[in-house]
């Protein structure tokens, strides 16, 4: 084995925690720092992996080759463009940053350095989704949903589309390819000043129609993707990671799919992208383009708040 990755982590928040949980645990891999303003409890936490903490990020720089950003979106663009700048490759967690602009203008900065740029759409790297992605070809209709029950304690610095469906957003992106020709769509804010209830159609130039449902004040928790085609319709639920195939005419087949964690997944292809052994599967310009749809979605969308009652 040759020299281990030297890996930092950006952001201590729930997700945080879990990427430097899989860097520390992967063999070729040596979890340099972790970083977060909440200094304490970074050191605390860095403690429980044998790594060191720090609350400025730019104190990685100089000691790290690959680093996980996964700080509140305002600061994505700020963070991943110093380490870029740096030399450092980047894992920025979606969405990639708040604005198109400075997207892309990371992966122009990328470009330029020749570094790994990756975005974390994690939900790429589940099998049962690659075996969706196979099964799906040439779609004729595709209907999602993605809910979740309110929760005080998650970060809610955006509304539910670049929180939620932009997942689903990223992924229809990779089923059908081809360009986006309509975008309409309605939110509802209940808790802040972003939506936290919305609906979309996008229409892409095959012709192919996606509604897509993304709720964070939902009763229950729910994933799930159905792609119709001329033949039959494939079902999947994220959760259970089960795949079902009903053929228009034929006999309805299940499928259970298993695989490794899909973050660590993520967390061992880009370790992989970095050491020269595979490409990037979701490229900085794919989080581009899911963003860009996504960014133009929400300024179509005409959002409503409930009626105050009196």
């Amino acid at each position: 084995m040759g020299r281990k990755t030297n890996v930092g982590v950006v952001g201590l928040g729930q997700w945080g925690k879990h990427h430097a949980r899989i860097y520390a645990g992967l063999p070729d891999v040596n979890l340099v720092g972790v970083v977060d303003l909440a200094y304490h409890e970074a050191r605390s936490f860095a403690h429980r992996y044998k790594t060191e903490s720090f609350n400025d990020h730019r104190k990685l720089i100089g000691r790290v080759d690959a680093v996980s950003v996964v700080v509140p979106t305002a600061l994505h663009f700020e963070v991943a463009r110093d380490f870029l700048d740096a030399g450092v490759h980047v894992l920025v967690e979606k969405p990639m940053t708040t604005t198109t602009e400075e997207a892309a203008d990371l992966v122009r900065l990328a470009d330029q350095r020749e570094l790994m740029l990756l975005v974390g759409h994690v939900e790429r790297f589940k099998p049962a989704v690659r075996r969706l992605v196979e099964l799906a070809k040439e779609p004729v209709f595709i209907q999602t949903r993605r809910m979740r029950p309110y929760d005080a304690s998650r970060v809610m610095d955006v509304g539910v589309v670049l929180d939620l469906m932009i997942h689903d957003i990223d992924i229809v992106l990779s089923i059908t390819g081809g360009r986006v020709v309509e975008i309409e769509g309605m939110g509802v804010r209940i808790h802040n000043a972003h939506e936290d209830l919305a609906v979309a159609k996008i229409k892409m130039a095959s012709g192919c129609v996606a509604w897509l449902m993304a709720s964070r004040v939902s009763a229950e928790k729910v994933a799930e993707i159905e792609v119709t085609t001329a033949d039959r319709s494939i079902r999947l639920d994220y959760h259970r990671q089960q795949i079902t195939i009903h053929p228009f005419g034929g006999e309805t087949e299940r499928m259970l799919i298993r695989g490794d964690e899909p973050l660590r997944a993520e967390l061992r292809h880009f370790m992989n992208c970095v050491q020269g052994l595979e490409r990037p599967l979701v490229t900085g310009e794919a989080g581009l383009r899911a963003l860009e749809i996504t960014l133009d979605l929400t300024e179509r969308m005409a959002v409503v708040a409930p009626p105050v009652r009196v």
